[in-house]
């Protein structure tokens, strides 16, 4: 699976998501594509400890 299967299907889930529940469904989207723009493909697999500190 890829991250942009995920944020296909999360986008898709937005249109029954209950109202309260959005602000934490498009935290989890954002998250999604920020890790796609770094370029982590897979983040299951991806060792974060061996990432620069940069963003923490």
């Amino acid at each position: 699976m890829t991250n942009n299967e995920v944020l296909d299907a999360l986008k898709k889930i937005k249109t029954y998501c209950a109202a309260d529940l959005l602000d934490k469904l498009n935290y989890a989207i954002a998250i999604i594509e920020k890790l796609e723009s770094d370029g982590v493909k897979n983040p299951l697999k991806t060792d974060f400890k061996s990432l620069s500190n940069g963003g923490v």
